[in-house]
This record gives structure tokens, sequence and C-alpha cells, in this order.
């Protein structure tokens, strides 16, 4: 950007808000995946075992998040070749279809095999199209930022994944009231994916309106890398393995235990349906209002990679107390380790966004981020399934999670600290 006067603060602002409307849309996908789960994996995985379809169902999330690094070179092959606009746009769009169109599927008693066929191949296409839409959110705000703004702008787009169960929260309740009882298990469930179709129309129509990025315009329109992603193998491969194992480390407790957290609630204790629904509501208010906060902190401490280090190893420190309160079934003391878990989510997601965009050239920023963040993520969808099987293996839900997300979340800690020096509040590259 030229400089850091309001005019740039506010089309920062705007494109910020622009990306947390969209990835709170692509969360609200998988996490009425896993909201439903329990219900439908029935209807499209019969088995005599009610656990058995639900690890099934949950391999279908494994299945479409590992089209993401091919959708991450694709997006970003085109992002950093013909512009950023065009294929953010492209990417809620499809993205979109794909995720309604989960609520118009006939189940395995009404056409057998195909039905599974059907849902296996909309969560492949979610994947593909999920993979431009987080990657070119991270790129677009961090090129449309002023430099010691980045931290905070990230932070704001990365609060769109809480608005996502948010939004589940309340197509959910919707759902129930609409169809209560029996009816949810008949049609209740695709009032869930069809109540998408409302963040969908509020993130296109604030998108259309967001231009080009000017760093992108002026130093690389006129040159763009013939083959974006094969640069960043051949030049930041390092960064690519860092960044990847660091938001699997992330995703892993999103997914193991954030994501997964109405499934485990529904499973393991006796909370009512409103009240499960409080507690993730808890959770990621306080993540959605946190992450903005904690994001302008990094721009002010200007470091990044420490912060995201430290944060990986107390959260590895806290999982087990943490999911010990959930599992005693006790509605205050569930959301009280909501409201823990989301603050420190919320502190370490809210800085990736500025951390990988301050660390590669413009050239290549579109295809690094969406290919390294999405081969993360792919790998980390692996966790309901981790966590509900270990919890099988070990007789023990409690212990399944604990163990695989200590693990992923220390990992992540001490890979972080391999990043390059930061580059707080310098001009992108």
């Amino acid at each position: 950007m030229a400089d850091n006067g309001e005019k740039d603060w506010k089309t920062a602002l705007k494109v910020a808000i622009s990306a947390n409307l969209g990835w709170g849309f692509e969360l609200f996908d998988l996490v009425v995946y896993l909201y439903v789960a329990t219900t439908i994996a029935p209807l499209f995985f019969p088995s005599s075992s009610k656990i058995a379809s639900l690890l099934l169902f949950l391999l279908t999330i494994v299945i479409g998040y590992f089209a993401r690094p091919l959708g991450g070179i694709f997006f970003g092959h085109y992002g950093d070749r013909i512009g950023r606009k065009r294929l953010w746009f492209v990417s809620l769009a499809g993205m979109g279809i794909a995720t309604v169109s989960i609520g118009f599927l006939p189940t395995y008693y009404q056409i057998g095999i195909l039905a599974t066929v059907l849902i296996i191949l909309l969560r492949i296409v979610q994947g593909f199209f999920l993979a431009g839409e987080w990657g070119g959110g991270m790129t677009l705000v961090n090129e449309f930022s002023p430099p010691n703004l980045r931290g905070l702008m990230s932070g704001i787009q990365q609060g769109g994944a809480a608005l996502g169960l948010i939004f589940a929260v309340i197509a959910n309740e919707v759902a129930l009231a609409l169809a209560p009882g029996d009816a949810f298990q008949t049609y209740g469930w695709r009032i869930m994916f069809w109540f998408g179709v409302v963040p969908l129309a509020i993130a296109l129509a604030i998108r259309w309106k967001v231009g080009e990025s000017v760093e992108w315009l002026n130093k690389v329109a006129n040159n763009p890398e013939k083959i974006p992603i094969a640069t960043v193998f051949k030049k930041w491969w390092k960064l690519v393995i860092i960044a990847t194992i660091v938001l699997f480390s992330s995703g892993s407790i999103y997914y193991g235990i954030i994501a997964y957290m109405p499934t485990f609630l529904g499973l393991y204790t006796r909370l009512s349906a409103y009240q499960i629904d409080n507690v993730v509501l808890a959770t990621n208010l306080i993540w959605l209002f946190v992450s903005p906060l904690t994001g302008y902190l990094s721009d002010v401490l200007k470091v990044r990679k420490l912060l995201i280090a430290i944060l990986g190893f107390v959260i590895g420190a806290l999982v087990y107390p943490i999911i010990i309160l959930l599992a005693t079934g006790s509605y205050v003391l569930s959301i009280i380790a909501g409201l823990v878990l989301g603050f420190l989510f919320a502190f370490q997601y809210s800085i990736f966004p500025a951390w990988l965009s301050e660390n590669i050239t413009t050239n290549v920023r579109y295809s690094y981020i969406a290919f390294s963040i999405n081969l993360g993520v792919a790998l980390s969808s692996f966790a309901p399934y981790i966590v509900t099987f270990l919890g099988l293996v070990f007789s023990n839900p409690v212990t399944g999670i604990a163990v695989f997300d200590i693990i992923t979340s220390i990992l992540g800690g001490v890979v972080a600290l391999m990043s390059p020096r930061d580059r707080v509040g310098l001009e992108l590259h």
C-alpha cells in the first residue's frame, strides 16, 4: 500500500469484513455437517452400529478436504496470474452452491449407494472451492492492510470462522423449531443446509464491491510468474513445510475439539440440544470478539511466530483439563471450558494470515498461502475421525481427544519457532 492513511484503513476494513463473512460461510458448511453427523450418518452410511456409521460419515470430511490442496493450487495459480478478486468471488459462489445442494440430496433408503456417492462428490466440490476462499481472503486482507495493522485486519478475517459456528447454532435452532422431534431426521437437517443461503447472499453482496489488490497490480500484473506453485516449491519449500505443520496443528484443535464439540457433547453427555448450542455459542462469541484484539496485539508487540509457539504450548497444556470439564456434562463447566478454549484458540488463529503473508513475495503469495494452509487443514480433517476412533481404542473419549490434541498442539508450537524472522510493520515483499 502507498501509505497508512485513512483511505487505506477504511478499504482494508471493508476487505477484512468481506473475508470475515466469506470465511464464516465456508466454516458454516463444515460445522453444520458435524452438527447433523449423528442424525444423517445412518441416512447415507447405514450400518448396524451407530458409531460405525458415524466413523464412515466423518471420513467424508477427510475425502472432501483432500480436494483442498488441489483447489489451492488452482486458485493460487490464477489468483497470482490474473488477479485476486475474481478468483475469490468464484470460490465463494462455488462453495455456496455445493453446500446448499447437500440439503436436497436423497438418502440411501431412497436411491441406494448413489446417495453415498453424491454426498462424497459434493464434499469434494466444497473442498476444492473452499481452498480458494480462505487462501484468497488471507492474501487480499494483508495486501490491502497498512503495514502496522495487518494483525488487526487478519484477526477480523479469522473471526469469521467463529461466525460460521454462530451461523450453525442459529440454523440448528431454526431447524429444531420448524422440524421438532422425529421430523428433524426427516427434513430438519436439510433446513440447516438451506439456511446457508442467508450468509452466502450477504457475503457475495459485500464481496462484489471489493476492488483488486493494489499490491498485485503494482508488483505482479505486468509480469506474473508462469507457474507460481513451481516457484514456491523451488524457492520456499521449507516455508511450505513449516506453514503446513503449524496449520495442521491448529486445525487439529479446531476439528478435534471446537467443531467436534456438538458431536462429543451429544454422544457422551446428557446436555440438551439447547444447552449444547449455548456452549458452542459461548466458545465462538468470545472467539469472534477476541480475534481482532489479539491480532492487533501481535502488531503492537511486533512478534508473531513467538506468540504462535507460546499459544501452541499453552493449549497443549490445557487440552486435558478442558476436555475433562466438557465431559462432566455440567452446563456451567462446559461453558467455562468453551470460553477458555475459544480465547486461546482465537489468540493463535488470529495471527496466522499476517504471519504467512509477511514471509512470502507478492508474485506467489496466493499460491503459497492457499496450498500450505489447505494441505495442513486437509491433514487435520482426520481429527474428528481419529479422536472418535481413539476414544474407542482407549474406551475413554476424553483420553482419545487429549492424546491426539496435546501432541499436535505442541508440535505446532515447536515448528512455528523455525519460521523466518518476523517482519511486522514492514512493507510486503
